[in-house]
């Protein structure tokens, strides 16, 4: 007979695995779809195509940035990636809100427009420039990303109020750059995982 005692409490089952994707599998979606939406804003603004194709950046901004970032956004978050999910989801909203401004409102409010317009990108530029802190932390093209896009809005929102064409077209270069940089973040975090730490982050502390 079994020394065991007959009351022993059956062995628990292991918890079913649930969903739990890795910390930033929607980062290159989320960077990517900004980068494209920033370029396409970008080469009219600063003159390197014709400025009336500045009005599909409202489809770009909708389709492709607010898409992307929004479904990237809410990866992050399920992630616990509380600043990833909080960037996306928040610049989804700003794409998706300025598409909207931008193809229903700009023409009917006519003049009143620009002050308003103004107004909303340099509130988007204090809160970038508060996200950029963040960003040192995590690598040099994050950070490179946030601080020029703040950069962007600081020009692009007083341009708005001034009405000076050498601040939007210094804007439009900025937004070109920072495109550049969203772009190659994105094609660097999608990529890594398949071929390996080939592709330079330059990831803080910088000095190490």
């Amino acid at each position: 007979m079994s020394t065991e005692s007959t009351n022993a409490a059956p062995a628990e089952a292991a918890p079913a695995a649930g969903f739990a994707p890795q910390a930033g599998i929607g980062t290159p979606l989320a960077v990517g779809g900004f980068g494209f939406a920033v370029l396409m804003l970008g080469f009219p603004t600063a003159g390197l195509i014709p400025p009336g194709a500045a009005a599909i950046f409202a489809a770009v901004a909708f389709g492709t940035g607010a898409f992307g970032l929004g479904i990237g956004g809410l990866y992050e978050l399920r992630a616990n990636n509380v600043f990833g999910g909080t960037f996306a989801l928040a610049y989804s909203a700003f794409l998706l809100t300025t598409a909207i401004m931008l193809r229903f409102y700009a023409e009917p409010m006519g003049a009143d427009f620009a002050p308003a317009f103004g107004t909303w990108l340099l509130l988007w530029f204090v809160f970038t420039v508060g996200l950029s802190w963040a960003a040192w932390h995590v690598n040099m093209p994050a950070f490179l990303a946030f601080a020029l896009l703040a950069l962007a809005y600081l020009l692009l929102g007083l341009a708005q109020f001034t009405g000076s064409a050498g601040l939007a077209l210094a804007g439009g270069w900025v937004l070109i750059l920072d495109g550049i940089v969203a772009l190659y973040l994105s094609w660097a975090l999608a990529v890594i995982p398949v071929v390996g730490e080939r592709i330079p982050l330059w990831p803080h502390p910088y000095g190490r």
